[in-house]
């Protein structure tokens, strides 16, 4: 009891866990190269039989990254039984980490950076009703809700991409690929193939560190930077929540999610959406869109959304 007391007593504070610098240390991968930044945490045997063609599933016309360099991106099932044979095992996630050993497993705080001052009149989301369903904990967590007032960093996010839109008629995401391309294409009438309409396009970008990017270790983007550039998990998580906004999902329904790999340990982030009493898992290390339930190694530290922080600490909700 004491120990939950002191930790409520911290994130009252505005603290939380000092480890982030290693989000997702992948690689570094040339920009333009369309291709998942590692293997997808998926099955060999579903990953080889679903290989992304350019008008599957309305995937956008040209496979081709930003600077339009071709590859094959591999995809999930589009179905429910797809979703129970993508159960992602720890063989797999440690054939995964061999590439990431360098970076290490001590990893600093996972909070926006704070970019330079933004011009007054963006406007800020207010707070909406209509929230996900409370009945789901996610991966196994309670949760204690924060102002946004506690991470300056994110409400100058949110500012920054009022100033800068990248969802307007005409905007390139890539070499044949507009905006309007990409939402005609969009499966609007099926919410799961939405996401994975969204996941799998997103993931296509190279994975690039902070550091190459931005030259500090920790830099959350706005979808108008990760278009220039590419980034890194946070990044991706960011891009799919705003892009899922503009195509109609209710961003209190989304959460960006910071969470701690328990079995490769480091620090990552990932977008969790939430739909009919379960929290659906964006992670720009897969293209399947899997429930937080199969996803055991990931513990969340913090979410955010545009109407809320939340702390989560392991325990069961009491009624």
């Amino acid at each position: 009891m004491a120990a939950l007391l002191v930790c409520l007593l911290c994130w009252n504070q505005g603290w939380n866990p000092a480890w982030a610098a290693a989000l997702n240390p992948q690689a570094g991968a040339p920009i333009g190269t369309a291709s998942v930044s590692e293997p997808p945490a998926i099955s060999s045997s579903a990953a080889k039989s679903s290989t992304l063609q350019n008008t599957t599933n309305g995937q956008a016309a040209d496979p081709n990254g930003p600077t339009g360099e071709s590859s094959a991106v591999s995809v999930p099932p589009a179905d429910a039984a797809g979703l129970a044979e993508d159960q992602v095992s720890e063989q797999e996630l440690a054939d995964q980490a061999e590439g990431q050993q360098k970076a290490g497993a001590a990893a600093p705080a996972a909070t926006p950076a704070t970019a330079p001052a933004t011009p007054a009149g963006a406007a800020v989301p207010q707070a909406a009703g209509g929230a996900h369903d409370s009945k789901v904990q996610l991966f196994g967590t309670v949760e204690f809700k924060r102002p946004l007032s506690t991470l300056p960093g994110w409400l100058d996010l949110l500012k920054r991409n009022n100033m800068d839109p990248i969802f307007i008629p005409g905007k390139v995401f890539k070499k044949g690929v507009t905006w309007e391309n990409f939402k005609s294409k969009a499966p609007m009438n099926n919410k799961m193939e939405l996401l994975r309409y969204v996941n799998a396009f997103w993931n296509t970008w190279p994975y690039v560190e902070d550091i190459v990017n931005w030259k500090q270790e920790d830099y959350w983007e706005i979808p108008a930077e990760f278009l220039k550039k590419s980034g890194d998990c946070e990044d991706y998580s960011i891009i799919k929540y705003f892009t899922l906004k503009e195509l109609g999902v209710a961003p209190e329904s989304m959460r960006i999610v910071v969470v701690r790999d328990t079995i490769r340990n480091f620090a990552h982030a990932v977008l969790a959406v939430y739909v009919n009493d379960d929290a659906f898992i964006l992670d720009n290390l897969s293209n399947s869109v899997l429930s937080h339930t199969k996803l055991r190694q990931y513990s969340p530290q913090y979410s955010v959304n545009e109407f809320g922080r939340w702390a989560h600490m392991k325990g069961r909700k009491i009624n």
